[in-house]
């Protein structure tokens, strides 16, 4: 599955490539595509996410009232998720459906064929200071851009705020930063631009919730 998806990435990338004449340029253009496209799903899991933030205050009420009574807890649980229109997975369904895109993308990003296209390209291989997008970023400048990417995509994100979350958003983009290190610089690129989007995703979501 991933490998079919991989290579019709890679049929999309070339043909960005086609009409931009930089990979660099195409990679931004494919992971704007992909979010667009997946946007809806991203709609629905933070619209979840947002609801079961904000009938936090009840869930801790009842788990206090019901601390002795885990059978009680459960079916009122069940019962505010009802009165409230909350879907407790609705927020990570939507999520994991993404998960096959993205792994798709790096695949294509990191695949042989990949190394091939960077290497008949040349210079337009390159992009800003990288000479090669099929080599990982040797200033690690990409690097540390995932890491505050990462970061600011999670303070965006609904309930970023809450004290189990909270250790999280030192250590994911510490711990995302080091793993990519090694990673192809156009792999790196798109994991930026994919963050950026996040946060602009999230942003205009909460706008549009405040407006309504």
């Amino acid at each position: 599955m991933f490998k079919y998806l991989a290579d019709i990435m890679l049929s999309v990338l070339q043909f960005l490539y086609s009409l931009s004449g930089n990979y660099g340029l195409a990679i931004i253009l494919l992971t704007v595509l992909v979010k667009f496209a997946l946007y809806p799903l991203t709609l629905q899991s933070t619209r979840q996410m947002e609801a079961m933030q904000k009938i936090q205050p009840k869930m801790q009420e009842l788990q206090k009232k019901f601390k002795d009574k885990p059978d009680q807890l459960q079916k009122e649980t069940v019962e505010l998720y009802k009165r409230e229109g909350v879907n407790p997975l609705g927020g990570c369904l939507p999520m994991l459906l993404q998960i096959p895109f993205f792994i798709a993308l790096f695949v294509a990003l990191t695949s042989k064929e990949f190394t091939v296209l960077m290497g008949a390209a040349g210079s337009k291989a390159a992009f800003l200071w990288i000479t090669s997008l099929a080599k990982p970023d040797p200033y690690y400048i990409f690097v540390t851009l995932i890491g505050l990417s990462t970061y600011w995509s999670q303070v965006t994100m609904p309930g970023a705020g809450m004290q189990q979350q909270k250790s999280m958003l030192y250590f994911m983009p510490a711990f995302i930063a080091i793993i990519s290190i090694k990673f192809p610089a156009g792999v790196q690129l798109y994991w930026v631009i994919s963050n950026l989007l996040t946060v602009v995703q999230q942003m205009y979501i909460t706008g549009m919730r405040k407006k309504a």
